[in-house]
């Protein structure tokens, strides 16, 4: 028997003139336990995905009452397991923008599964929002590969953060959200210091009790300025292996296995120092190990191997972070290696959706 909830909706505001853009929904059960308590229940009872689409539902079915159409959005949250579990399609009476929020804490602990669910989402017409970045740098290090159409900073979250990691955390978003033309959005604004802070931070959307709380959806909708802006689909995780897509505009190098190996150790080296803010993709050919890449593990946001050999034999590193990306290639021919590493950014991140994409599910 599915749960007994209301969907109630906090109004999300353009920061540039103030007016209501759309509407993030919220589940309360009507038996007045927690939205915690509830999924921490239907975890445990492995009602999980059925919790998470009558949250969705009713949520959905309020918005149909009240009228809730284009140009306004409606933001949902959704369990990450939950949706790996279930994937819901688009609502063909949706009139609203519908956007998933994804938490962080999701992307962290299984990036390779929420990417995965994601991009099945993307096809089926949802748009996609990362909520409550700022509570952990190591989501920098995927955030490239998700494509947000919305970025939801927690001014709450990172009021915990000292000044340097306030100023990583702002500065990656910042620098995301212009390459993919995504959208920040600041929750948590419940005084005139953080609404300072948000547009500081350069967020153009924002939510919080002091803008307005929880609610009914209003009798009379409003009309906003403009509608959400997309930020379009992600990228392209099919197609030619790494090698054959950075050796086709970029001449391979000729030389012995020592010289290689050099290069993919420079590219390492790269890859250490971003820290948890950085992730190493690879895929190794089978004349080399990956446990070389076990003790990145510990100092790294994410580090994923695919088995050896997995792509036509030949050996692919990926380094990326905020504002750094390379992508290491190699192929025996013969006695001699061809090698070459390429720096394109919009290169290395689809080279590291191929990689995400192919590893292997964890149990």
């Amino acid at each position: 028997m599915a749960p007994s909830v209301v969907a109630v909706f906090q109004p999300i505001f353009d920061l540039r003139d103030m007016c209501v853009i759309g509407y993030e929904a919220l589940a309360r059960p009507r038996d007045g336990t927690t939205p915690e308590e509830l999924f921490a229940q239907a975890r445990e009872d492995g009602r999980l995905a059925e919790v998470d689409r009558a949250c969705r539902v009713a949520a959905l079915q309020e918005a149909t009452v009240a009228g809730l159409g284009a140009p306004l959005a409606l933001f949902l949250n959704a369990d990450a397991c939950a949706l790996e579990m279930e994937l819901p399609d688009l609502p063909t009476s949706a009139g609203a923008t519908l956007v998933i929020e994804i938490t962080e804490s999701a992307l962290t602990e299984n990036p390779e599964a929420v990417l995965r669910t994601l991009t099945q989402l993307r096809t089926r017409g949802w748009a996609v929002s990362l909520d409550d970045v700022g509570a952990d740098s190591r989501s920098l290090a995927t955030m490239p590969l998700l494509y947000p159409d919305v970025i939801k900073l927690d001014l709450q979250l990172l009021a915990e953060r000292t000044p340097a990691d306030v100023a990583r955390v702002v500065t990656a978003v910042g620098a995301e959200a212009e390459r993919r033309h995504a959208s920040v959005l600041a929750e948590g604004i419940d005084s005139p210091e953080q609404l300072a802070m948000a547009r500081a931070a350069g967020a153009t959307l924002g939510q919080g009790f002091m803008l307005a709380k929880p609610g009914p959806l209003p009798d009379e909708l409003p009309r906003p300025s403009r509608p959400l802006r997309l930020a379009g689909a992600g990228g392209d995780a099919s197609g030619p292996i790494p090698y054959d897509r950075v050796t086709n505009w970029k001449r391979p190098q000729r030389g012995p296995l020592e010289l290689a190996e050099r290069a993919a150790a420079l590219l390492t080296a790269q890859a250490a120092a971003l820290g948890p803010t950085g992730m190493l993709l690879a895929a190794p050919d089978r004349s080399h190990a990956s446990e070389r890449f076990e003790e990145l593990r510990d100092s790294l946001g994410f580090v994923g191997v695919l088995e050896a050999g997995a792509l036509d034999d030949t050996w692919t590193e990926v380094a990326l972070g905020p504002g750094f990306g390379a992508c290491f290639v190699a192929r025996r021919e013969g006695d001699e290696w061809r090698f070459a590493t390429s720096y394109d950014r919009e290169l290395v991140v689809e080279c590291a959706l191929l990689l995400m994409a192919r590893l292997p599910r964890q149990r």
